[in-house]
């Protein structure tokens, strides 16, 4: 294709030009739009309790940060994909408007890449539906496209139009304030995007971060945010940062990461070379200093979560390579042999991603499926809108048995939690009391599987202690193999003396608040140094009491340093029975931290009533033990601070 057609040329290839552009965004808006998975949670869902909890608290204002802390922001109720009568309208209208400006802006940045000239700009239209046919299968790439668009016009000396900023960056604001690992990604292109059009001396460099930190501030406010708590926000989602690689590290697949990793370098090497030739090194160096900082933050949301989620958001390195593939195709660049490498990055980027896909999915649901489901269902799932919208049935009909269903697994609901001004669900099964309409009243750290460090967890104990709700239902449930009871395990000492038993539901025990406070017996029975691989033996203890324990297990530098791009080695608790039998958990070293009840192991409702009444409940741990070899010694310490308090009701034991 060249660039040397005639005048009349040109103006006969236009329309054709745009029908093409035309026809690529409505293929990118079927591609990204997220409709197929919009569904009616199930009240014993751990993902839809958070879910609904953050719908909760956009309807009713809750201050992030302060009343709600959570790794997403207020406009985390549209990431959430849950039906809900009263936000439904709402929910569509978002993520229409978000998916359609994508869409849009996808296929607008894709054909300035691609270069001036019809042919090329029809190339990148074509090219803008690859990008999208890969963030087909997750819902995170999707959130995280405009950050990537928006830098991929970093690239070399061509002006973006304005609009095409102003579209950027307005979305860009509305993902930062839906999770908060969008706000770090948008800060860095928009950072990198401004340097680089400083350097060049483009007067849209003094546009962007205004107009960013504008947007981010009004739609703050629009969601019912104070002002004042946005540094709160901020300040706790960097909490939740800083513990989250500890707590998710799980074991992802070596494989994944050394070929993701090894994309990255070859794309940021088509970054550098596939710059234009009098592009300056400093905006090449700011250009692939920004890709890395994207990168980076792709890997933290994909390999240091669980394993099974380990490739949805690695969709972004297809994306990348479609951008370099783009930026090589107008023959003025002389690319050449650059053109060549980019296309070979996308095919091998492409095919990595369906075979780790189809490996990690259990169903076998292969990407391309995926992409045939999306188009073939688009019209259905559109005209589905107007049924959500309008209907008794459909979902409507699903959210009132999901209703109905909650409503038993509160026993009715039970007439005190009936009668309650608020009511709680621990550790964290929410799902049930939001579903049932009745006045949900979250702790800070609304699951309290997410109180990494115990700086989060303070935060839950000190509004317990304030203002906790009225009633709570207490199940016995862990995630990721950790200890039973180790998930929000803080909160057992404050339950004990704040609360009575009042019966048994089918989700779990309902307790009410006393009118005063009991003041607990305690006493320590273990004050030492531990070290690791050790026994420690744990005193007999009577009817009704706890063994809470506590450890400081801190990272080393090396420890702080490595969980910067990926997480550290996990460490592991054995718990000894009476009978002589270990059973190995997961330890996150925060929830040590924080505390938690590591004998008696409790194992029902009746347990957990067994203990308030004072009664012989659950398993007794007769010794427990902290496994580290020496890897992970060398990113945790060789030894860590250790108490064990011993706590009952009074009169007990």
């Amino acid at each position: 294709m060249s660039n040397d057609t005639s005048a009349s040329s040109r103006v006969g290839l236009k329309p054709v030009d745009w029908m093409v552009a035309a026809v690529a965004a409505i293929a990118c808006f079927v591609l990204m739009l997220k409709l197929g998975s919009f569904h009616v949670t199930p009240p014993r869902s751990l993902d839809g309790g958070w879910q609904a909890a953050l719908q909760v608290a956009w309807l009713h204002d809750l201050q992030f940060g302060r009343d709600i802390v959570f790794p997403h922001g207020p406009y985390g109720a549209f990431y959430a994909q849950l039906y809900r009568p009263d936000l439904v309208g709402l929910w569509y209208l978002v993520n229409l408007s978000l998916t359609g400006a994508l869409a849009v802006a996808l296929v607008w940045s894709l054909r300035i890449i691609a270069g001036p000239g019809s042919g090329w700009q029809v190339l990148g239209s074509l090219l803008a539906v690859v990008a999208a046919a890969a963030l087909a299968p997750g819902p995170d790439g999707v959130w995280m496209l405009p950050s990537f668009l928006l830098l991929s016009l970093a690239l070399d000396d061509r002006n973006a139009p304005l609009p095409l900023i102003i579209l950027l960056v307005l979305v860009l604001a509305l993902a930062t304030l839906v999770k908060f690992s969008f706000l770090v990604m948008g800060v860095t292109a928009v950072v990198a995007w401004s340097v680089a059009a400083a350097y060049r001396r483009d007067a849209l460099a003094l546009v962007a971060l205004p107009l960013y930190a504008a947007a981010v501030v009004l739609l703050w406010l629009a969601a019912g945010q104070e002002l004042s708590g946005m540094l709160d926000w901020m300040r706790a989602s960097f909490e939740v940062g800083r513990g989250y690689g500890a707590a998710m590290s799980l074991t992802s697949n070596p494989f994944d990461l050394a070929v993701f990793g090894t994309l990255v370098i070859l794309l940021l090497l088509g970054v550098w070379s596939g710059s234009q030739d009098n592009a300056a090194r400093f905006v090449r160096a700011v250009v692939v200093l920004g890709w890395l900082g994207l990168f980076l933050l792709v890997a933290k949301a994909g390999f240091v979560r669980h394993d099974g989620h380990a490739t949805f958001p690695f969709e972004m390195v297809v994306v990348t390579a479609v951008i370099l593939v783009a930026q090589g195709l107008s023959p003025r660049r002389k690319m050449g042999g650059n053109l060549a490498f980019q296309i070979l990055l996308l095919v091998a980027a492409a095919g990595w991603l369906e075979v780790a896909h189809t490996r990690l999915t259990p169903s076998g649901y292969r990407i391309e499926e995926q992409i045939a489901d999306r188009v073939r269902h688009a019209p259905a799932l559109l005209l589905e809108i107007a049924n959500d919208l309008l209907s008794d049935e459909g979902k409507a009909a699903e959210y009132r048995v999901a209703a109905d269903e909650s409503r038993a697994l509160l026993g009715g609901p039970h007439p005190r939690i009936a009668s309650a001004a608020s009511i709680d669900v621990f550790p964290f099964l929410s799902a049930p009391p939001i579903l049932a309409g009745l006045p949900y009243h979250p702790r800070p750290v609304v699951q309290s599987y997410q109180a990494y460090l115990p700086s989060l967890a303070e935060r839950d104990v000190e509004q317990v202690r304030r203002d906790g709700a009225e009633v709570y239902v207490l199940h016995l449930r862990s995630i990721d193999t950790r200890p039973a009871m180790a998930d929000g395990g803080y909160l057992w000492p404050e339950f004990l003396s704040l609360y009575d038993p009042v019966d048994q539901v089918p989700l779990g025990l309902l307790i009410e608040r006393r009118q005063e406070q009991l003041t607990l017996d305690s006493r320590t029975v273990i004050d030492a140094k531990a070290v690791y691989n050790t026994w420690i033996d744990l005193p007999e203890t009577a009817a009704g009491a706890i063994l809470q324990v506590h450890g400081d297990i801190r990272p080393t530098p090396l420890g702080r340093l490595f969980a910067l791009g990926f997480k550290p080695p996990r460490i592991t608790i054995t718990l000894r029975d009476a009978q002589g039998q270990e059973k190995t958990r997961r330890l996150v070293p925060g929830q040590f931290g924080s505390g938690f009840p590591v004998s008696p192991v409790l194992g029902s409702a009746e347990d957990i009533r067994a203990l308030f009444d004072g009664e012989a409940a659950g398993a007794p741990v007769t010794a427990f033990r902290i496994n580290a070899a020496w890897l992970q010694q060398a990113f945790w310490g060789e030894g860590f601070a250790l108490t064990v308090t011993e706590i009952r009701r009074p009169g007990q034991g």
